[in-house]
């Protein structure tokens, strides 16, 4: 009887126990849930307040910027519009005129002048009145001359003194001897003459050396030859080789160009001379030495800068700056315009027109 009694009470105190834990483990589900629940909606509210807040796109402004722009806008009083003034009208600025002067030229200009190109295609015109000086006046312990009475253009006589001084100053050198300056169409007619009867008479080669009369650089009182006379009385040709080669390499800049080139010679007519030396001035001179124009070549040259197109503009090696230009002559008178109280010269080219160099100043 009690063991039956014992048995029931075990059994009771079995079902008693698991429900029990079954109980707990109802509790703990019911427990889980609800905390997930709980983060559930906790997740669910913050991803609806961010979303809420989030702009949709990155140029549009949260919503609180755009409602404190429009609280601005409410409160801020209105500007006042000002009314633009209207600009001045601008004045154009007034042109400069400049101030010029005409020169007017006739057809014997055209002969006249330091340029003038002077060969068998185009002699010298005798109604040139230049005006001459016995270079004998320069008269320097620096070099020689075969006589007294050679006529020389004054201007080109003193740079032709400077530059054989500045020769000997370098060289110690005092032989070199002036042979020939101007010769009138007698003393050339006399030369030629001489050179004919010398070659038995063959024009052609006579012509080479010797420029027909009427039609020699001599003419113009612009040319020079020079020779060699030492202290023992014997005369030498001038050939322009060893030291006599600084005054072949540096004669453009006193002015003068050596006239014959030997690889020229078929448009000068005339075969090498390097003892012939002609006078053009700065700038000619330094820019034909830059070149390899003789000077028929440099006439023609400067055609391609006439006086209604493009001018020439050199700075030369003193520093001074010219600007040249051709003018076509236009018969009887020709009138080239230049600006007033310019520094200037004209020149003929023998041909047809004139070469203009006007000498460049800053203005003050």
């Amino acid at each position: 009887m009690e063991s039956r009694y014992l048995y029931r009470r075990n059994r009771l105190a079995k079902k008693r126990r698991r429900k029990r834990i079954i109980r707990k483990a109802v509790t703990a589900a019911i427990s889980i849930l609800i905390v997930a629940a709980i983060i559930a909606l906790a997740v669910w509210i913050i991803s609806a307040f961010t979303k809420k807040n989030k702009p949709e796109n990155n140029n549009e402004k949260p919503a609180l910027a755009e409602q404190t722009e429009t609280q601005k806008t409410e409160t801020e009083p209105e500007k006042p519009v000002v009314e633009e003034e209207e600009a001045p009208p601008v004045e154009p600025e007034p042109e400069i005129q400049i101030k010029t002067e005409t020169v007017t030229l006739t057809e014997d200009d055209i002969h006249k002048g330091i340029l003038i190109l002077v060969n068998r295609d185009h002699p010298f015109s005798f109604t040139a009145d230049y005006e001459m000086t016995d270079l004998f006046t320069f008269k320097s312990s620096a070099y020689k001359f075969r006589d007294t009475g050679m006529m020389f253009a004054p201007f080109a006589g003193e740079k032709l003194n400077e530059m054989l001084v500045d020769f000997h100053n370098k060289t110690g050198n005092h032989i070199i001897n002036i042979i020939s300056a101007f010769r009138d169409i007698e003393t050339q007619q006399r030369i030629y003459d001489s050179k004919l009867k010398y070659y038995n008479g063959d024009v052609a080669v006579t012509e080479k050396w010797v420029a027909l009369p009427g039609s020699s650089e001599h003419h113009t009182g612009l040319a020079v030859d020079l020779g060699i006379y030492t202290d023992d009385g014997d005369s030498f040709d001038y050939d322009g080789t060893g030291e006599y080669a600084w005054i072949n390499e540096n004669c453009w800049k006193y002015g003068f160009i050596v006239r014959y080139d030997s690889s020229k010679t078929d448009i000068t007519g005339i075969a090498y001379e390097p003892w012939h030396f002609r006078y053009l001035g700065l700038p000619h001179s330094e820019i034909i030495s830059g070149t390899t124009f003789c000077y028929e070549e440099y006439t023609e040259y400067l055609k391609t800068f006439p006086q209604n197109g493009d001018h020439l503009f050199f700075t030369s090696y003193t520093g001074e700056r010219y600007e040249i230009f051709y003018v076509p002559s236009q018969g009887a008178e020709t009138k080239v315009e230049l600006p007033e109280n310019s520094d200037y010269f004209i020149s003929g080219n023998n041909a047809d027109g004139f070469i203009v160099t006007v000498t460049l100043h800053d203005n003050p």
